[in-house]
């Protein structure tokens, strides 16, 4: 998936995220034309990701805001935390 992202130009926005300004910041011209190709660079990484996820990794991740919530939910969802992957290792040996 990173290399599909990254091939895209999109991988920094899930790394970095993307979050929208509060409504009474004033800003320039420029800072407009930036602010609208960073949410569509976050748009089209949340397209990605729901293309590349099946039903259930779709349902978890229909409801994040950004392409970096969605991607830290699949993180979780496929790692586990830091005690399940312990647990893991146990078993295994």
């Amino acid at each position: 998936m990173k290399t599909l992202l990254g091939s895209q130009s999109l991988w920094d926005i899930v790394e970095k995220g993307f979050q929208e300004p509060k409504e009474d910041e004033e800003q320039s011209v420029a800072q407009i034309a930036t602010l609208e190709k960073t949410r569509v660079k976050d748009k089209s990484t949340l397209y990605f990701l729901y293309n590349a996820v099946d039903e259930s990794g779709f349902e978890k991740i229909a409801n994040a805001a950004s392409s970096k919530e969605a991607w830290k939910i699949l993180e979780v969802a496929h790692r586990g935390n830091h005690h399940v992957r312990q647990i893991r290792l146990q078993t295994l040996r």
